[in-house]
C-alpha cells in the first residue's frame, strides 16, 4: 500500500499510474473539506493558472513530451485531450470539465482509496546524528 498526499496534477497522475500497475494506493486530498486561497473547485487536478498545456506540436519539446505521455497512457494527457478547447497549436482545456474527468477516473480506479482529509506535518524532535 502506497500513500500519496495531494490530488493535484502530480499526485493524481502518480496515484493513477501506481494503481494501474496493480498496487493499492491511498490518495489523501483535503478538498472539499479545506481549500487553499488559490483553489475553489472540489475536484482533483484543479488548474488555477492558465488552462493551456502549451504547444501540441511534435516538433518542439512541449509537444514531444505530450506525445510520449500519450504513449505511456498518462491520465492527465488523456483527460486533457478529452476536454480540450480550441487554442491554435496548443493543448488547452476546459478547466471545470478537466478536473471533473480526472476526479471521475480516479474514483473509478479500484486500486485507489480516496480519503478526504488534511495531512499535517507532525513536529518531530531533531535527532543528534553525530557518530560516536
Amino acid at each position: 500500500m502506497i500513500s500519496i498526499i495531494g490530488a493535484g496534477l502530480a499526485g493524481s497522475e502518480t496515484a493513477y499510474q501506481i494503481a494501474k500497475a496493480g498496487i493499492k494506493v491511498t490518495l489523501y486530498e483535503m478538498k472539499p473539506k479545506k481549500y487553499t486561497p488559490a483553489h475553489e473547485n472540489p475536484n482533483f487536478a484543479e488548474i488555477v493558472c492558465s488552462n493551456s498545456f502549451k504547444s501540441n506540436l511534435k516538433t518542439n519539446a512541449c509537444g514531444l513530451l505530450k506525445e510520449e505521455l500519450r504513449i505511456l497512457e498518462s491520465l492527465l494527457i488523456k483527460c486533457a485531450d478529452e476536454t480540450s478547447v480550441p487554442a491554435g497549436q496548443a493543448l488547452a482545456v476546459d478547466r471545470e470539465k478537466y478536473a471533473e474527468l480526472v476526479t471521475k477516473k480516479l474514483k473509478e480506479q479500484p486500486n485507489i482509496e480516496i480519503k478526504s482529509e488534511e495531512i499535517r506535518k507532525r513536529h518531530t524532535p531533531k535527532r543528534n546524528n553525530r557518530t560516536k
